[in-house]
């Protein structure tokens, strides 16, 4: 199968790349992200990934694709906010230019005397002599039971780190375009293990060790390993389109 516009993301900083940078994946995992007074449940490139895979799901859709006997389905209703309908002739930076506020919490402000106050915010007083350590401390305990975190589209509670998303997304484009999985399995080798040895894990190294008691360097060392995250990539994908990532 070919498809038009769901292409291989070759990582940053792996052998054959343009650029020659590395880049550090595993600093993409931790949640909570403030830029520029903004905070976002986590690092941008998560919902770019978020993304990428519903843009691979709608343009299965369109195919008509089954998986696992499953139609491809996108649920229109879950990602109304998101303009579906743009995604595949879309970029995401263009998308997230124009969409990040569904992701964006409200921030924190100064009351004034034309603060309009509700049950929807809570007002404190902070003495201006008192040292930030402190303060943060007493506020840590004054906000307990009395703050909730409601996102309208949180990620959820999987424990797949970014860079496995990443390869499990390419190893499944590179399945559904009828390559072989030894080479598939070349391929991911060739390109993700350079990123373990600058200390670029980002969960993927194995820890075994051979016959002969070698640590195991490759990502992934046997071809069922890649019949393996085709597996999870097809489920993700289902999931995606109902509203659920990673």
């Amino acid at each position: 199968m070919q498809l038009k516009h769901s292409k291989i993301i070759t990582p940053r900083g792996s052998v054959g790349t343009s650029s020659g940078v590395s880049i550090d994946y595993s600093y993409f995992d931790p949640s909570k992200r403030t830029l520029a007074g903004e905070t976002i449940s986590r690092n941008i490139q998560w919902y770019r990934m978020w993304w990428t895979y519903l843009r691979l799901a709608l343009e299965l859709e369109g195919l008509n694709h089954k998986i696992d006997g499953q139609k491809v389905k996108v649920n229109k209703r879950v990602y109304r906010a998101w303009s579906v309908h743009s995604i595949l002739e879309s970029s995401f930076d263009r998308w997230w230019k124009e969409h990040k506020g569904l992701f964006v919490v409200e921030s924190i402000k100064k009351a004034s005397d034309s603060s309009a106050f509700d049950d929807d915010h809570l007002v404190m007083m902070i003495p201006k002599n008192r040292d930030k350590t402190s303060i943060l401390l007493e506020l840590d305990k004054l906000l307990e039971g009395k703050v909730k975190s409601v996102e309208k589209f949180p990620f959820s509670s999987s424990k797949a780190t970014y860079l496995r998303l990443h390869m499990q997304y390419n190893i499944f484009i590179k399945s559904l375009m009828g390559e072989r999985r030894e080479l598939i399995r070349r391929w991911v080798n060739e390109k993700y293990e350079p990123m373990g040895k600058v200390g670029i894990v980002g969960g993927l190294l194995q820890n075994k060790v051979d016959n002969q008691g070698e640590r195991i360097t490759e990502i992934i060392s046997a071809e069922n390993g890649i019949t393996n995250n085709v597996r999870y990539a097809k489920k993700r994908i289902i999931s995606v389109g109902q509203g659920v990532f990673p």
